[in-house]
């Protein structure tokens, strides 16, 4: 895929994310691999419903951030880099997993047959927003989860590819709605 068709997709992916609540004003950011040594990642203070393709960062897989990336930029670089098989990684406030983790809920993969098999969630401890402790342990989880849920913090979903992480995504708001319901 050509870098201009994947900033299109990106963008595309944080205008669905914000239309569908998991993000609101410039909160949450996302990533896709460019290539063997750099990915885009989402800047900093901006809406993610409303980017422009341009707006999106080039960033090494190794070495220094661009300073105008998301806050949480160290942490999509340390799964990239540690999981060449991922290609997107996408970081939002999902109200239902956020309600869930509040109340001390367990996310149940099975809930639903259409969720059983495709999600693989994983609670992480809780961290500092941004932190290399973040970044480190999120890495290590996307070894075998895809969907790493952050107390107080959110979900950290990554794919193969945009569309796959985005699904992913959405699948698990449902799922954790599907959770609460049954509490």
């Amino acid at each position: 895929m050509t870098e201009r068709k994947l900033r299109a997709e990106l963008v595309a992916a944080g205008a669905r994310m914000a239309r569908l609540g998991l993000v609101r004003g410039s909160e949450g950011n996302f990533s896709a691999r460019l290539d063997g040594e750099s990915f885009l990642v989402s800047p900093r203070g901006r809406p993610k419903g409303a980017l422009q393709g341009w707006e999106l960062l080039r960033a090494p897989l190794l070495g220094p951030l661009p300073p105008a990336a998301s806050s949480e930029a160290a942490m999509h670089q340390a799964i990239l880099a540690r999981h060449v098989r991922l290609g997107a990684v996408l970081h939002a406030h999902p109200p239902a997993v956020l309600q869930l983790l509040q109340v001390g809920g367990k996310l149940d993969a099975g809930v639903l047959r259409e969720t059983a098999g495709i999600l693989v969630p994983q609670v992480l401890p809780d961290l500092p927003p941004g932190s290399a402790q973040l970044a480190a342990a999120a890495a290590e989880a996307a070894a075998e989860a895809n969907a790493l849920l952050l107390p107080r913090h959110g979900a950290v979903v990554v794919g193969a590819g945009v569309a796959e992480a985005l699904a992913l995504l959405e699948v698990l708001e449902l799922a954790a709605s599907c959770c609460l319901v049954s509490r």
